[in-house]
């Protein structure tokens, strides 16, 4: 309850007779109006918004406030402490489910809930927008186009949409890699293009944005695609492939031979390309970021990159199952369906094993150098690695858990099909499947 009394001032424009009436009607006891004139008005505004301006001042303080800089060193120490909240909030409701105590119930669910609204805020702070990347690369298609005598139009698009910074720090590289590529390899020079009725000028559009649970990134250009001729005769000259095998390749099948470990098309080494340094290290570090590249061409229309990203790194839905009484984590984005399973419906194709699944046969991924062999496999999880399906025979799925993956030791090394570990409830160490290097 308020007794008092409250005087307000109020500058307005409004005339004396609108006040009166605005008053009117209310607990106001009293209206005194004073007229001002109107350049000791805007003299008092002008004076008022220099004082803000100082240093030390009100509104100086308060846009301090809201820009706080913080140490990225911290940023990540606090990261650190969220996810080992998230190990320890599944830990506590393991443990609730096994006691079935109702007050323990209640609690933990009050800490699900600030558990999961402080990651969220976690992972919101520490997104950054593409354009931190985007903004410094028209400067490479200019000193590219340049460098190459060729007439480019670059243009960006999505720069606003945002990424994890720790999958921001390994994007400028790869993605830096690929203008130069399509500046380089993909627009003709004017000349080539008018030739072939196109504008002297080429164009490449670099563009982003958020789908589900991945952020885009397109590249595409109007150049004269890739060359899959050239791309085979240096496959054979290098010995990847024999010319019988070149004969039976699909596009698809020769554009993937330029992620073969420094391969390149370029007849001349120069500051530009032909270095040995190819796509090959384009893949390997997106898919080191847990994403995927694709490619797509069209002789003489130009060529279309497209790299699937996490917003995040840091915590994933896993799916958790048991082969041979060992549990794995499979990530929830990789799985496309769990189906069930009967040993006696495999076919042998090759030199391995598969089943028909939908009218479609899928290859099946046997586990065993990692988990040992299993007898009661049941189930399948279908899980899908860019355009190809294979399946996961499994025991059982015990359901879907939030974890933190955790890279393997450097005196571990790499695994494959392992992309890291996670510490369940009962602190129980899980490895993380890897679907990119088993499907």
């Amino acid at each position: 309850k308020f007794d008092g009394s409250l005087t307000l001032r109020i500058a307005s424009d409004a005339g004396e007779e609108a006040l009166k009436t605005a008053a009117s009607g209310t607990e106001i006891a009293s209206v005194e109006i004073k007229t001002v004139p109107k350049q000791e008005a805007a003299a008092k505004k002008a004076a008022a918004a220099e004082s803000d301006k100082k240093p030390g001042s009100t509104a100086d303080k308060s846009r301090e406030i809201k820009n706080l800089r913080v140490d990225i060193h911290q940023l990540d120490h606090i990261m650190n402490l969220v996810e080992d909240l998230v190990i320890n909030r599944g830990r506590l409701k393991q443990i609730a489910e096994q006691h079935r105590i109702k007050e323990m119930d209640e609690a933990i669910g009050m800490v699900e809930r600030s558990v999961s609204e402080l990651q969220n805020l976690m992972m919101n702070i520490r997104m950054i927008p593409l354009n931190q990347i985007f903004n410094r690369l028209p400067r490479v298609v200019r000193d590219v186009a340049i460098y190459d005598k060729k007439e480019v139009e670059f243009v960006i698009e999505g720069g606003e949409t945002e990424l994890d910074r720790s999958v921001m720090d390994g994007l400028n590289d790869p993605l830096l890699h690929l203008i130069r590529n399509a500046v380089n390899h993909g627009i003709e020079s004017p000349e080539a293009r008018e030739a072939a009725g196109k504008p002297r000028k080429g164009f490449v559009k670099l563009s982003a944005h958020r789908d589900r649970d991945n952020v885009i990134i397109e590249l595409i250009d109007d150049g004269g695609g890739i060359n899959v001729e050239k791309v085979k005769a240096k496959a054979i000259e290098r010995g990847l492939i024999t010319k019988e095998m070149a004969d039976t390749f699909t596009t698809e099948q020769a554009v993937d031979l330029l992620f073969q470990p420094g391969f390149s098309t370029a007849d001349k080494i120069s500051d530009i390309s032909g270095r040995g340094v190819g796509l090959d290290v384009v893949k390997r570090s997106i898919e080191s970021l847990k994403g995927t590249i694709r490619v797509e061409t069209t002789p003489g229309k130009g060529s279309r990159f497209e790299l699937l990203l996490p917003p995040t790194m840091a915590i994933v839905d896993v799916m958790i199952v048991r082969i041979n009484g060992r549990r794995l984590g499979i990530p929830i984005s990789s799985i496309v369906e769990v189906a069930n399973f009967k040993r006696d419906s495999t076919h042998f194709i090759g030199q391995g094993e598969a089943v028909l699944l939908r009218d479609e046969v899928l290859q099946l991924m046997w586990l065993n150098d990692m988990v040992g062999v299993s007898e009661v496999c049941e189930i399948l999880i279908v899980v899908q690695y860019e355009k190809r399906k294979c399946c996961i025979p499994v025991d059982l799925v015990e359901g879907k858990q939030e974890v933190v993956v955790k890279p393997l030791s450097k005196l571990i090394g790499n695994t494959r099909g392992v992309s890291g570990i996670t510490i369940l409830g009962d602190g129980e160490v899980v490895p993380v499947l890897d679907v990119n290097t088993i499907a």
